[in-house]
C-alpha cells in the first residue's frame, strides 16, 4: 500500500474502513462543493473526507481515494446529484438534485418483507444508489414506452402518494393506456415491499386516476402481492434478471450497481490494469 497519501501517525484506510458509507461521503463532498460556489475539484474532496477521519486517526489510502473517485464519478453522476466530467472544463459541478439532497435528511428509511423469513426489517430509502436505480429504470421506460412523456413526482417519498413516475401519452396511439404510474423500489433481492407500501402504491395509482401501473422492484413481491398485481393488471417487473432482460430488449446499458461492494470491487478491478 503506497504511503504518498499518509500523515505521520495516521492509518491509511478507506473511507469506508473509517466508518463512512458510500452515502455519506458522497454527501460530505457535495457539501464541500456547494460551499466552494458549486464548483470543486478532486483534491477538496479527498479533503472533504480527510477533514471527517482525520480526527480520529485516519487518512485515506489509495484505495479509499480511487473509491471516493468512482463514488463520484458513477454513483453520484447516475444519481444525478453532480455533473458529468467535462474535461474541457474540469471539476465536479452540483445539479439542483443535489441540492435537494444536501437540503433533505440526512438518512430517510421504510420497512421492508424479508420474504424468505416473513420479518420486517427497516432499510435505507434515500441512498444514491437507489437514486441512480430510478433514474436508470427512467431511462429503460422511455425506450420501452416512447409515445409517452414521463414526470417524476418528486423526492419527498412522504408526498409522491405511491407513485415515483407518471406517464402521460403523447398523441392518440391506438390501445395503448392515456397515463401510467409507476412506482420503483431499489431493495435486496430477498426483500419486498410491505403491505402498507404495496396498497399505498395501488391507492395512489387509483386517486390518480391512472389508466396502468408498473411495479419495478429489484427485490422480490409477496404471493399475494403478485397475485393482486395479476387482479388488478398491474405490469410488474421483478428482480435483477429481469431489468437486466428488458435492458438488453431495448439496448441500454447494464444496470452495475445492485452490489453494495460494487465501488470496491470496480477499483481493484481498476488498479490491476
Amino acid at each position: 500500500m503506497s504511503s504518498a497519501n499518509s500523515k505521520l501517525g495516521q492509518q491509511l484506510v478507506t473511507g469506508y474502513e473509517a466508518g463512512l458509507t458510500g452515502d455519506q461521503q458522497i454527501r460530505l463532498a457535495l457539501q464541500r462543493i456547494a460551499e466552494s460556489g458549486g464548483m470543486s475539484q478532486m483534491g477538496d474532496l479527498y479533503a472533504a473526507i480527510e477533514e471527517k477521519i482525520n480526527p480520529a486517526g485516519y487518512t485515506l489510502s489509495d484505495q479509499g481515494r480511487a473509491s471516493l473517485r468512482f463514488f463520484i464519478n458513477r454513483v453520484a453522476v447516475e444519481a444525478g446529484y453532480v455533473h458529468p466530467h467535462d474535461k474541457d472544463s474540469p471539476g465536479w459541478r452540483i445539479t439542483a438534485k443535489g441540492r435537494e439532497l444536501l437540503a433533505s435528511e440526512a438518512e430517510e428509511s421504510e420497512l421492508a418483507i424479508d420474504v424468505d423469513t416473513g420479518i420486517e426489517t427497516s432499510v435505507a430509502s434515500n441512498t444514491a444508489r437507489g437514486d441512480a436505480f430510478e433514474t436508470y429504470i427512467l431511462k429503460l421506460l422511455r425506450a420501452a414506452y416512447p409515445n409517452y412523456a414521463w414526470y417524476h413526482q418528486g423526492r419527498d417519498k412522504r408526498r409522491e402518494r405511491g407513485v415515483d413516475f407518471v406517464g402521460n401519452r403523447i398523441g392518440d396511439a391506438h390501445g395503448e393506456p392515456a397515463s401510467i404510474g409507476v412506482q420503483v423500489k431499489f431493495h435486496a433481492a430477498q426483500n419486498a415491499p410491505t403491505e402498507r407500501e404495496w396498497l399505498k402504491f395501488m391507492a395512489g395509482c387509483f386517486s390518480r386516476r391512472l389508466d396502468s401501473a408498473i411495479f419495478v422492484t429489484s427485490g422480490k413481491l409477496t404471493g399475494e402481492q403478485r397475485r393482486e398485481a395479476q387482479e388488478a393488471r398491474v405490469v410488474v417487473i421483478e428482480g435483477q434478471e429481469e431489468i437486466l432482460r428488458l435492458s438488453a430488449q431495448h439496448n441500454i446499458e447494464r444496470f452495475d450497481l445492485f452490489d453494495e461492494a460494487a465501488p470496491n470491487k470496480a477499483c481493484m478491478d481498476s488498479s490491476r490494469k
